[in-house]
C-alpha cells in the first residue's frame, strides 16, 4: 500500500516556507544570500531605470513640441537647457554650440562657399553621432547587470537544487525504511533555492526586454532629429551663400 494516495498530492495545501529554510544546509544557504543580494540590487536598478526612462520620455515629448512650433535656434538652444535628460535636446544644443563657435552662419571670404558647406556638413555630422554614441551609452547603463542577472540566476538556483537533491537522496540511502516522507524535507528544501532563483531572474528579465525596447525607440528618435538638425544647418548655410552672393 503506497503510503500516499493521487488525492493527496493533488491537494493545494500551504508551503512552509520557514521550515523549508530552516532544513538549508550551507551550500543552500550561500545560494540563498547570493540570489537575494542580486534580487534586491535589480530591483533598485530597475526602479531607478524607471525613473528615468519615464524622465527622459517626458523631457524628450516636451522639447519636441517646442521643435514642432519652429522656435528659432536660439530659442531651442535655451530652451534646451531646461531640458537635461532629453537626449534630442542635447543634439541641438552641441549643434549650435559648435555653429556658433565656428560661425558657420556667417559669410567668410577666405572659404569658398562649397568648401564651407561640406566641411561644415562633415563636422555636423561627427558631432551627432558622438553625442548619439554618448546618449546612447548613458541610456545602456546597467543593463548588462539585469542580463547577467536573469541568465545567472536561474542557474544559481539549479545548483542549489541539484546540490540538496543530492544531500537528500545521500542521507536517505543511510536511512532505515526509505519513504517518501523522509525524502520530501529535503527535496521541498532544495526547490526553494530554485523558487529564489526565479524570482531574482524573471523581473530583471522583462525589465532587460522592456528597457532595450525603450532604448531602441529613443536611438530611433535621436537618428532621426540628428537628419532634421543636419538639413536645417544646411538649409541655414545655403541661405546664408545666397546672401552674400
Amino acid at each position: 500500500m503506497l503510503p500516499f494516495s493521487p488525492a493527496t498530492l493533488l491537494s493545494v495545501g500551504e508551503v512552509d516556507f520557514v521550515e523549508a529554510l530552516r532544513n538549508n544546509d550551507t551550500v543552500g544557504w550561500i545560494c540563498l544570500i547570493f540570489l537575494s543580494i542580486t534580487s534586491i540590487y535589480s530591483l533598485t536598478i530597475i526602479f531607478f531605470k524607471l525613473l528615468i526612462i519615464w524622465r527622459i520620455k517626458k523631457q524628450t515629448s516636451e522639447f519636441q513640441e517646442l521643435v514642432d512650433a519652429d522656435g528659432s535656434w536660439e530659442t531651442l538652444y535655451m530652451a534646451a537647457k531646461r531640458y537635461p535628460e532629453s537626449p534630442i535636446a542635447k543634439l541641438l544644443k552641441e549643434t549650435y554650440v559648435e555653429c556658433r563657435q565656428e560661425n558657420w552662419f556667417e559669410f567668410k571670404k577666405e572659404m569658398p562657399f562649397d568648401n564651407r558647406l561640406e566641411i561644415a556638413k562633415n563636422t555636423i555630422e561627427g558631432i551627432l553621432l558622438r553625442t548619439i554614441s554618448q546618449e546612447e551609452s548613458r541610456l545602456q547603463s546597467n543593463l548588462s547587470v539585469l542580463a547577467t542577472i536573469s541568465t545567472l540566476a536561474p542557474f544559481i538556483g539549479l545548483f542549489g537544487t541539484v546540490w540538496g537533491v543530492l544531500a537528500a537522496f545521500q542521507a536517505l540511502g543511510h536511512a532505515d525504511g526509505a519513504t517518501l516522507t523522509s525524502l520530501a524535507p529535503g527535496i521541498s528544501t532544495a526547490l526553494m533555492v530554485t523558487v529564489f532563483g526565479l524570482i531574482a531572474a524573471i523581473p530583471a528579465l522583462v525589465a532587460y526586454n522592456y528597457f532595450t525596447t525603450e532604448i531602441n525607440k529613443l536611438g530611433s528618435s535621436m537618428e532621426s532629429f540628428a537628419h532634421e538638425i543636419e538639413n536645417a544647418v544646411r538649409k541655414q548655410i545655403l541661405q546664408q551663400g545666397v546672401k552674400t552672393k
